[in-house]
């Protein structure tokens, strides 16, 4: 009797385990998808931008073609340690704008989300605006709000308010 109590203790804990093992597996799946997903938004190339001298100096300047939003965000975000002036602070605000307009335009409805604190959240979260279905990237973030988190909500905020604008309008 002790026998079988014991394997079948033994069976039930196994279970378990590998129960256990399968979530976690299909968890980190979850999130490496996510990822990818927020990657393959972030590094999408938008072509049609505006240019000027401005922007002309800071591609030379930063070694981007600030066509992505991952890029704008990076140089806007170290703007103090790249020694960005005000005007090209200003241009690249204007350039997530554009960002934002444009993918309005590709029907691709985004929001960007510093989700910082104790516990950041990373990840793809759908939700609805306006009777429209968005897909909210939650970025992560930090509990600590220095000059580049405060850099990356201002571009987050820009980016967002135009993504709204332009949704109330259409």
């Amino acid at each position: 009797m002790k026998k079988l109590i014991l394997l079948i203790t033994v069976s039930l804990i196994s279970i378990s385990i590998s129960a256990q093992n399968q979530d976690t597996e299909y968890d980190y799946y979850q999130s490496e998808l996510a990822d990818f997903k927020i990657n393959e938004i972030l590094h999408y190339p938008i072509s049609n931008l505006t240019n000027n001298e401005i922007i002309n100096n800071l591609k030379v300047k930063v070694n981007s073609d600030l066509n992505t939003l991952s890029s704008i965000l990076l140089n806007y975000k170290f703007s103090e340690q790249l020694h960005l002036k005000a005007k090209e602070q200003s241009r690249l605000q204007m350039r997530m704008m554009e960002m934002a307009d444009s993918f309005y335009e590709q029907k691709k409805l985004i929001f960007l989300e510093y989700a910082g604190g104790i516990s950041p959240t990373y990840g793809i979260k759908e939700d609805m605006f306006k009777d429209k279905k968005v897909i909210i990237l939650r970025m992560g973030g930090t509990c600590i709000i220095d000059e580049i988190a405060y850099n990356e909500k201002r571009m987050y905020s820009i980016f967002n308010e135009r993504m709204k604008k332009n949704i109330q309008n259409y």
